[in-house]
């Protein structure tokens, strides 16, 4: 009785948008993501990530997740049999003319999302390195809980990054944290305009609440005991 009712609160507070967004995309960065999602195991997962840049926006997410959802949106299938899971189920949404984010996750097949502003506060190191055909120099952020060293490119001059990494003089290459449980690291640059379209229901909530969802969904369905390890900490 009480999980239902601590259920019945929760979900009381939460408001629900449609969200449509779409926008012109001129490059595509692909990233490789190495990380633990469990901290007691020294065992890493890998997904490939995409981020797509418009003009005054970008959108980040699998790239399995983005052609899958591309499929449902264009033939109109509103349940897709044997629907494959995501190691990364998130789709970050950036303005980066108002520097703000929108966060958006799936569990159990309900997207919740929260909104908040870029605030990634850089230490710029005097460190060079090449990735790829860029020259690259570093920088260092502590971001909930983590020390993170990115590396980034003025060769492309686009303040934005993985994840919610943005606002450095140019595009974010790689990045990792000091133990390395999270590594993004680029793969493939692809210059091709194409038109992004996102067009869900987002279920409005706190960021906390969204990550006490995942647990919750995680412990319920797991026969083992699952050590949560997020990218943010706290």
């Amino acid at each position: 009785m009480k999980k239902i009712c601590s259920g019945v609160l929760f979900f009381s507070i939460i408001m629900l948008f449609s969200q449509k967004m779409t926008f012109k995309s001129d490059i595509q960065i692909i990233y490789n993501l190495e990380f633990k999602s469990d901290s007691t195991r020294n065992i890493k997962n890998n997904e490939i990530l995409g981020l797509y840049i418009g003009d005054k926006q970008s959108i980040f997410q699998a790239e399995k997740k983005y052609k899958l959802d591309s499929i449902i949106e264009n033939q109109k299938v509103l349940i897709l049999p044997n629907r494959p899971m995501f190691r990364v189920n998130s789709v970050i949404f950036k303005d980066l003319k108002k520097s703000e984010v929108i966060f958006t996750e799936e569990v159990d097949k309900i997207v919740f999302g929260y909104e908040e502003p870029i605030q990634m506060k850089w230490e710029l190191l005097n460190d060079k390195k090449t990735i790829l055909t860029y020259n690259c120099h570093n920088a260092r952020t502590s971001f909930r809980g983590r020390n993170y060293t990115v590396w980034y490119t003025k060769d492309i001059a686009i303040p934005d990054g993985p994840y919610k990494f943005a606002g450095l003089p140019g595009l974010i290459l790689e990045v990792y944290d000091d133990q390395e449980n999270f590594h993004y690291k680029l793969l493939q640059i692809i210059r091709r305009p194409q038109e992004i379209l996102y067009n869900k229901a987002i279920h409005f909530t706190d960021r906390k609440k969204i990550i006490e969802s995942k647990i919750n969904y995680a412990q319920k369905n797991s026969k083992e005991v699952v050590h949560f390890n997020p990218i943010e900490k706290n």
